[in-house]
């Protein structure tokens, strides 16, 4: 299967995910949310507000930026979608971690590629950090700056 076949197929299984995750948890994906989601998957990679109101406006309707902020709170709300603090921007989420992990998103300052990864060992050394520190983490999500390597 070429690389166009497997990336439409990704996209797919994405939209699928998110279309039996709101149907599991009683949450309505209406034609907005479904929009925007559908924009940042297909868009492969990070895109700010602001940008999916240009692509998601048309000629004769342009988009509040506060119909993106909420669809994007949603997303964000249901774990569909990631706010990348780094870049002021949103990326799809891959899939919840197994209950003893941590979501890694390692970003290039670069290229603004991203790669998500899921860590026992990340979620451990916070997990004990925290309890030194007296304090309880809420967010499963860890977001890291730097550059790829070329492998």
């Amino acid at each position: 299967m070429n690389a166009r076949a497997n990336r439409k197929e990704e996209e797919e299984m994405l939209l699928q995910r998110a279309d039996d995750l709101c149907r599991a948890n009683n949450l309505r994906l209406t034609p907005i949310r479904e929009r925007v989601y559908r924009e940042l998957v297909q868009s492969g990679g990070p895109v700010g507000a602001y940008d999916l109101v240009d692509r998601l406006s048309s000629d004769k309707k342009r988009l509040a930026p506060v119909t993106i902020y909420r669809a994007l709170d949603f997303l964000r709300d249901a774990g569909l979608v990631h706010r990348l603090a780094t870049q002021n921007s949103y990326i799809v989420s891959h899939g919840q971690p197994d209950v003893n992990a941590m979501k890694v998103m390692f970003v290039c300052t670069k290229t603004g590629q991203t790669v998500e990864v899921h860590s026992k060992e990340v979620a451990e050394a916070i997990r004990k950090a925290a309890e030194e520190a007296g304090f309880k983490s809420l967010s499963p999500f860890i977001e890291v700056e730097g550059e790829m390597s070329s492998k």
